[in-house]
């Protein structure tokens, strides 16, 4: 299973693009909602968002944001695991677990209020680039 997801604030037209995937094993997905942003642009409420959760044997994944506000919550459990991260904005934030054989991480972050909360249980290994004011990193590995 392999899946790569650009996501970005706005678009040319004023769009929000937001992607919520669950893929279990032999699945591919590949998704872009788009949602007028009228509202949001007035309150200057621009966020990315992302929630992936991976189940079943060869998980790869690979999530880019560029923006202001973006957020990844990922999740991989079982057998090969590797994810690949790059947020570019102000206010990113990511929770990144995987759980359950070879895991891999590749997490880059910079912005000015970044966090990072990664958990692997299995395998292991991480390779995490951050710059901004709050840069803030949590590991735990088992």
């Amino acid at each position: 299973m392999f899946v790569v997801l650009k996501s970005k604030n706005v678009n040319k037209a004023g769009v929000l693009l937001l992607a919520f995937l669950t893929m279990s094993s032999g699945s591919y997905a590949s998704t872009d909602i788009s949602i007028p942003l009228t509202s949001l642009l007035e309150r200057h409420a621009l966020a990315n968002g992302i929630d992936i959760m991976q189940l079943g044997t060869n998980n790869q994944l690979v999530v880019s944001q560029d923006g202001q506000t973006n957020y990844a919550f990922l999740l991989q459990q079982g057998e090969f695991n590797d994810i690949s991260l790059s947020q570019h904005g102000l206010g990113n934030q990511s929770l990144i677990r995987q759980y359950g054989n070879n895991n891999s991480a590749d997490i880059l972050q910079h912005g000015h209020q970044n966090l990072i909360q990664l958990e692997q249980w299995g395998g292991r290994s991480f390779s995490i680039e951050q710059s901004g004011i709050g840069a803030a990193i949590s590991i735990t590995q088992f």
